[in-house]
């Protein structure tokens, strides 16, 4: 490869991390019609088409890529993340192993073959591991896939100390930061600006002829299940994650004359509310494939923005999933979410962002009870179909078996709960929580739950003095 052809790759790279595709899926093209067999170029062209939703062409891309160049150990940890999401799972677990293989320190595909294994003692994995930190030299980033892998592996083998320890070092070498104070003082706006003029115009303003469902709620508490229920209904499209009632509310904060959100609500009036929704559909209709009537938006964080969805959607259905909350802490503090989320890696953060959370949509549930469904986690598992037939009936659908069934979905799923959504409903974590009481004691005062530890008593010689 000639150094202009570097220098043109390395500066598309640059621009696709930053968000700019178009750009670098330009260049790349430009590469691949000079040089068809460029493996990095059809490496990168892949990962571009990964982003897009493309996920054939991104695999045999990078298939294509790893064709020429079998010894790049970045080649498979990405092709293993695309298969992953596709399920295509064995293959997934393969290529991790095979990026291991050729570069023993690649923490990060460490990491993501630990989330997809379950393992036993003695797994040789922990040893590699422990061997990888202990490298004084090693680069915090890495080291923190490191201690997140070890964390998994450790509560497989029911560790639990010494899992904890890794998984804490592990968010703590992330550095990433969190401004509470900023997100309380959001939500006491968000609760204030939302004031009864405002509430009496739900129902009453918005797009009546687009009805999409809202899954929102923490993270790590049942989201992606709803959604993969509801997305194995003959009519219902899961359309993942979406940004976009983000990119509503700047434009919300336009039209008020720059006031942030969520002060721009009080200065919205009923045309600015159906335009609000025609530019969110705008945004979105093109995911809803011909034959089907209904889109699930799963943005947990969409919590935030209730209210602001019903005044646009009067006929969306809200679904609220709801877990044991410190199942759903844990969790989160388990999880290296690659971006947002910045909340989790602290958990006196992540008691408070959670203390927050709860206050808002317990407000909207006092607001609009009729318009909000919550569906716990804990039902769930205890009575499927129940739960199912009534998460169903809320969102005017008819019940169909496929829902109950929802693992054999071949649907791709990009969320942390690719492999749970994969299996029947398990129990296995419920209360995983309990074998951390201990280190989520500060945690759980924060969000007022209190903890009754068990009480230790040390027997022999001279215990009283």
């Amino acid at each position: 490869m000639n150094e202009a052809t570097l220098k043109a790759l390395k500066g598309a790279m640059d621009r696709q991390i930053a968000g700019d595709l178009q750009f670098a899926e330009q260049v790349y093209l430009r590469v691949l019609e000079e040089d068809a067999d460029n493996p990095d170029a059809n490496h990168l062209l892949g990962l571009v088409r990964g982003e897009q939703d493309r996920d054939s062409e991104a695999i045999a891309l990078i298939e294509k890529a790893i064709g020429f160049n079998a010894d790049a150990s970045a080649f498979h940890h990405n092709i293993a993340g695309i298969y992953r999401r596709v399920g295509r799972l064995e293959e997934a677990v393969s290529e991790f192993r095979r990026a291991i293989a050729l570069k023993s320190d690649y923490g990060e595909a460490y990491q993501g073959l630990s989330e997809m294994v379950r393992f036993g003692p003695g797994d040789p994995l922990l040893t590699q591991i422990m061997t990888q930190l202990g490298n004084a030299d090693l680069p915090k980033n890495v080291a923190s896939y490191f201690h997140f892998a070890a964390g998994k592996i450790l509560d497989d083998c029911g560790q639990h100390r010494v899992a904890f320890k890794h998984y804490s070092r592990g968010n703590s070498l992330t550095e990433r930061k969190f401004d509470n104070s900023n997100f309380q003082q959001q939500v006491k706006e968000t609760m204030y600006a939302f004031d009864d003029r405002l509430a009496d115009l739900v129902g009453e303003v918005g797009l009546a002829d687009f009805s999409p469902i809202f899954v929102v709620g923490m993270p790590r508490s049942g989201t992606s299940l709803a959604e993969e229920i509801l997305a194995s209904h003959s009519q219902v499209e899961g359309a993942g994650e979406l940004n976009d009632m983000k990119f509503v509310t700047r434009s919300a904060s336009l039209v008020a004359g720059g006031l942030p959100w969520p002060l721009s609500m009080n200065q919205l009036d009923s045309a600015i509310f159906q335009n609000l929704a025609r530019h969110y559909v705008d945004r979105v209709g093109h995911l809803l494939p011909a034959g089907k009537s209904r889109l699930v938006d799963k943005h947990p964080l969409n919590f935030q923005f209730v209210g602001l969805i019903l005044l646009m959607f009067p006929k969306a259905k809200i679904v609220h999933t709801t877990r044991h909350p410190l199942d759903t802490c844990l969790s989160c503090f388990f999880q290296n979410f690659t971006r947002g989320q910045d909340y989790s890696f602290n958990l006196d953060s992540l008691g408070h962002f959670y203390d927050d959370y709860r206050r808002l949509t317990e407000y909207w549930q006092l607001r609009f009870p009729d318009k909000i469904l919550e569906l716990s986690y804990e039902s769930m598992l205890a009575d499927q179909r129940q739960e199912t037939e009534r998460l169903l009936s809320f969102c005017n659908l008819s019940f169909e078996d496929a829902c109950l069934n929802y693992h054999n979905n071949t649907r791709k799923v990009k969320t942390a709960s690719f492999l749970q959504v994969r299996k029947p409903l398990y129990t296995s974590s419920r209360g995983r929580w309990k074998n951390y009481m201990s280190e989520l004691e500060p945690l759980a005062k924060i969000i007022g739950y209190p903890l009754e530890l068990p009480v230790s008593i040390t027997l022999g010689r001279n215990v009283l003095g």
